[in-house]
């Protein structure tokens, strides 16, 4: 894809959301849009703030999102397959399992500008920047997902409860010491 034109990548990602392999041709989209993660930076910097929907439908979910330094998201779920592609900054992700005793962490995986992950519909995962910067990222999520009934997760007892503003704000961590 020479360049990056933010509006033809969301029409090929709305394509690729319709076919029977979507999650397949929404990562290789992914991936080969992000090689060129300077054309991406450069199409995307008019974006500032947490997030925006830059399109949804009945199939599939395209997010600006940003995360200042230092935020740490509480631990969820998105009910969906998630493809992310981080274009500035940096993020960690965290990957958990619920269980009798709360959360156990089971790994983490730093993204760095370029790079894309696809996260799983059952996937518990915190995303916490990895520095002083901003992170910037394009997510992808195969269905609608304001709509979705997701779960947000206690980071001690590993209670899940609903996806919404309150927990949300309750939930979400500083990770400076």
């Amino acid at each position: 894809m020479p360049g990056f034109d933010l509006d033809e990548f969301v029409l090929q990602l709305r394509a690729a959301a319709r076919e029977d392999d979507a999650p397949k041709r929404v990562r290789a989209l992914m991936t080969e849009a992000f090689r060129d993660v300077d054309a991406v930076r450069g199409a995307m910097s008019g974006f500032s703030g947490e997030e925006e929907v830059l399109f949804e439908d009945d199939r599939v979910s395209i997010w600006y999102c940003g995360f200042d330094p230092h935020k740490h998201v509480p631990p969820h779920d998105h009910q969906t397959i998630a493809t992310i592609g981080v274009y500035d900054g940096v993020e960690n992700n965290h990957f958990y399992l619920a269980g009798d005793n709360g959360l156990e962490h089971k790994s983490t995986r730093r993204v760095e500008p370029g790079d894309v992950i696809a996260i799983g519909p059952n996937a518990i995962h915190s995303v916490e920047t990895a520095d002083e910067r901003v992170s910037y990222a394009i997510h992808v999520y195969l269905a609608p997902l304001t709509t979705i009934e997701r779960s947000l997760f206690d980071w001690d007892s590993g209670a899940a409860m609903p996806f919404n503003d309150d927990n949300y704000a309750r939930l979400e961590r500083s990770s400076v010491k």
